[in-house]
């Protein structure tokens, strides 16, 4: 869970290095490997992007009104 924004640059770092993991092993494990060492990895991706959503929607819904 994601409570400011320090943890949202973080939570987005570790997105980056996530998805730099996959681009390299996608040219270094043959392809009949990929598929099964990628999903776990693809399903941390999948669950810290819901993250960043979720905390960016309750940024939203949390901001002060402009009178």
């Amino acid at each position: 869970m994601i409570r400011n924004d320090d943890e949202l640059e973080i939570a987005r770092k570790n997105l980056r290095q996530l998805e730099e993991v996959l681009r390299v092993a996608r040219t270094v494990h043959p392809p009949d490997e990929y598929p099964l060492m990628s999903r776990p990895i693809l399903l941390e991706i999948q669950q810290r992007h819901q993250e960043i959503v979720e905390y960016l929607m309750s940024c939203a819904a949390e901001a002060p009104s402009v009178p």
